[in-house]
């Protein structure tokens, strides 16, 4: 009997998903235990704007498939077999897939624990991004910041600070079980 469950199965946009597993064989401060996998048929490509992590790190693999990750500004190709890229906290990143390819994208958060997971229900809830608004929420309740052009995290902090902080008055609360 395998120990790896499928939590829920998101809709993140046309002909993309991810898959929230937890393998219970895993202690939970293992980065091993929640898993989220995107898997795109590549109708359209992958696309994960430049953003950062003030309290987390990722590490990112390719299961199947290739993406350009690029990571502080240098671009690098990961391929199915290449070893996991390690995001520190604060590194700006952001990821691209190709049309016309199946690719399937791996993420394990760094403390361990499903507060990812979470956040990723919470942002594709509506069924893919579900309009500035309830982005900028989500940012703001899950430890991600968008990299705004001007280069500097503490306008970022302040860009998603301010303006999640207004969506609270106004867009839902963020589900707290998947």
């Amino acid at each position: 009997m395998s120990s790896i469950k499928v939590l829920k199965v998101l809709n993140v946009g046309k002909g993309q998903t991810m898959e929230i597993t937890v393998n219970e064989s895993e202690p939970e401060d293992s980065i091993d235990r929640y898993v989220m996998d995107t898997v795109c048929t590549g109708e359209e490509a992958l696309e994960i704007p430049p953003h950062w992590h003030k309290n987390h790190q990722e590490f990112l693999s390719v299961i199947e498939g290739r993406v350009e990750i690029t990571l502080d500004g240098k671009t690098t190709l990961m391929k199915a077999g290449d070893p996991a890229v390690l995001v520190p906290r604060r590194a700006v990143h952001s990821v691209k897939g190709f049309k016309g390819e199946r690719l399937i994208f791996r993420e394990k958060p760094d403390p361990a624990g499903i507060y990812k997971a979470l956040f990723f229900n919470d942002v594709f809830s509506k069924g893919g991004f579900g309009g500035v608004w309830h982005t900028l929420r989500a940012f703001y309740d899950g430890d991600a910041y968008l990299a705004l052009p001007l280069h500097s995290q503490l306008i970022d902090q302040a860009f998603v600070s301010v303006l999640g902080g207004i969506a609270h008055l106004f867009i839902s609360k963020k589900p707290e079980t998947l």
